[in-house]
């Protein structure tokens, strides 16, 4: 794409009213990440996406042929462009759609562990200072705690603190201990103030747990969008925009922050606590997630031979990376297996316990990625395959997040179409969940046939009239009518076309291909597989059926296939509230054999073989 030669204008974005001072061959996209303005896409701004419609108003560049493509007649005349694609050419407003926050899921399994915090709190009382008793402030304090060697490493932070802890209560003090060193000294007694909160962070999505860690009680749950959607709908994008710009790894690191941040602080103002009363924060993430919220290089993880920079379980200063909570508090991140198996990965199978299970049980979590694991007491094998932004509604005509006018269920009956809204709204486009069951009921009724190719209504085995009459000429092939233009939010037809099925394919087959690599590896049949246990928001609310239909996981009987809810977000949890859990989690990252997928000639077959639906 081209840019056009322009005097430098002032580019407002509406409704936040924030500017940007236009430069060369800057796209509306790439000037609104400059300012903090988020602009929904999937596609990193490379122009395959179609999401990122703005509303323009003054002079920009012509419009592109990739704009020609996906924005009808009628937007292009109401000033509608792509954000990705338009480059300001002097002073121009931006109207830009509010994001609405999607379903997101928070809930998983009940697992209680007995709280083994690694902060400990234990109030003082000091003598205080005479001249017959000179000792330093810190000697007092480790006097007072029968700590009688002099620590060899002690925190500027504590040191700095002590002074005003010590006189600021008349020397009546709590001390904080983080593994067993101290850490801080609090003034007063704040014993009944050790709060953590654990987080997962996910590709899309963040979901904050508030834990009384004198107890072990889970006390609230908060989540949100995570900011770094704005710059890529999946880790490899996220990748590349660091790769693309300087400032890429800093301006992403800061986004989940800032969003770990504003969580800490809805959670503690709904609890009624001080921030300062939050001693730990735990985070569960993929691997690309963990090493953006620290600010690692992530470039290896992406170029073969595919390293990150570090696997094993990490203990930080939570004020190192910017995190808000009590000032000497401490950071905990959960181990990775792999770059593309990680620490959610690693939570759901403490969550879950394969490595308990007489029989193999697959752990499976879809996303942007399928990160998979097989396992029973014996072994425990892992893979991860490149599913892509479909099953969340990205490089789909009409695909959209879970959220408000997301059509989520589908089904055909009596020659009719059935659609089940979210917020029983007006429909504005498919989600994941009414993707796969959309094209789930193709395939059983005969309208998309097993190679995946959508049939002609002549042609069809289908035998209802009005599904046949849906089946329509569009410009690049045939489509389904799924919502007209007279019953839907945008006022434009929503259809499924077959390229959207083609990528449906190419997801479901990544994924099953992955699955049928291990169990290759253990040397089993699919069908033998004893249960499947679906994490995370898509396999939370994913038809079972509709997902055995297209082949997207072995047909097993219904109630050998269950969901766990947010199985990462748990295990963090555990990882906040025991120490025992986190020594856990560690031992089993190191047990997980890990599959590369990437030029497995296996892999390869049987992702070949995958693109076809079951028959």
């Amino acid at each position: 794409m081209s840019f056009e030669t322009r005097e430098k204008g002032m580019v407002t974005f509406l409704p936040s009213s924030k500017t940007a001072l236009s430069e060369d061959s800057l796209s509306l996209m790439k000037l609104s990440q400059l300012s903090g303005v988020p602009i929904y896409n999937t596609c990193n701004a490379i122009g395959t996406c179609g999401k990122c419609l703005v509303k323009v108003d003054g002079p920009c560049s012509t419009l592109t042929k990739v704009e020609a493509h996906f924005l009808t007649e009628e937007q292009i005349s109401g000033g509608i462009r792509l954000a990705c694609q338009c480059q300001p050419l002097g002073d121009v407003r931006v109207e830009v759609p509010q994001q609405e926050v999607p379903k997101i899921l928070s809930e998983g399994l009940k697992v209680a562990a007995a709280p083994r915090p690694n902060i400990r709190k234990d109030v003082v009382q000091l003598d205080p200072p005479t001249l017959a008793d000179q000792s330093a402030d810190l000697t007092r304090v480790r006097r007072a705690l029968g700590l009688h060697e002099a620590g060899k490493e002690t925190e500027l932070g504590l040191l700095k603190m002590l002074p005003k802890s010590l006189r600021q209560e008349s020397y009546l003090v709590t001390a904080v201990r983080a593994g067993g060193s101290l850490v801080a000294v609090d003034a007063g007694d704040t014993i009944k103030e050790l709060y953590g909160v654990a987080f997962d962070i996910g590709t899309t999505t963040v979901v904050g747990y508030l834990h009384d860690l004198n107890t072990g009680r889970q006390i609230d749950i908060a989540s949100d969008l995570n900011p770094q959607v704005d710059y890529g709908g999946d880790v490899i994008s996220r990748i590349e925009y660091t790769m693309q710009d300087a400032a890429g790894l800093h301006r992403l690191q800061r986004a989940i922050v800032q969003r770990l941040n504003s969580l800490i602080e809805i959670l503690c103002g709904r609890a009624g606590i001080r921030l300062e009363s939050v001693c730990e924060v735990t985070i569960a993430g993929n691997t690309t997630m963990h090493h953006l919220a620290l600010g690692l290089e992530v470039y290896h993880i992406a170029q073969a031979p595919y390293i990150p920079v570090a696997d094993q379980g990490l203990e930080l200063r939570a004020g190192e990376i910017g995190i808000h909570i009590h000032p000497q508090g401490r950071l905990y991140c959960l181990p990775n297996i792999a770059s593309y198996v990680g620490a959610d990965i690693v939570g759901g199978l403490l969550a879950c316990r394969l490595d308990k299970r007489p029989k193999p049980t697959l752990l499976l979590d879809i996303g942007t990625n399928g990160e998979m694991v097989l396992g029973c007491r014996d072994r425990m094998v892992a893979a991860a395959s490149a599913a892509g932004p479909c099953f969340e509604g990205g490089n789909i005509l009409f695909g959209m997040r879970a959220s408000g006018g997301a059509i989520h269920g589908v089904s055909f009956a009596g020659g009719d179409v059935r659609l089940e809204v979210i917020g029983g709204e007006q429909p504005r486009g498919l989600c994941g969940t009414g993707l796969i069951d959309l094209v789930a009921e193709m395939v059983r009724s005969g309208l998309v046939e097993e190679s995946g190719r959508l049939m002609a209504p002549d042609s069809s085995d289908c035998t209802e009239p009005g599904l046949l009459r849906r089946v329509r000429q569009g410009e690049k092939g045939c489509e389904f009518l799924l919502v007209p233009a007279c019953e839907s939010a945008t006022g434009r037809d929503i259809v499924l076309s077959q390229r959207d099925i083609r990528e449906v394919q190419n997801a479901k087959a990544a994924v099953c291909a992955g699955i049928k690599v291990l169990c290759i590896e253990f040397g089993m049949e699919m069908e033998e597989i004893d249960t499947i246990l679906l994490a995370g928001a898509f396999g939370n609310y994913i038809s079972r059926t509709s997902a055995v239909i297209i082949g997207l996981i072995p047909n097993l009987p219904l109630e050998r296939i269950r969901s766990v809810g947010n199985a990462a977000g748990v295990g963090s949890a555990l990882a906040l509230v025991s120490t025992r859990a986190r020594s856990l989690a560690e031992r089993l990252a190191r047990r997980v054999e890990y599959i590369e997928l990437s030029g497995n000639p296996t892999f390869s077959n049987e992702y070949a073989d995958a693109m076809y639906f079951p028959v």
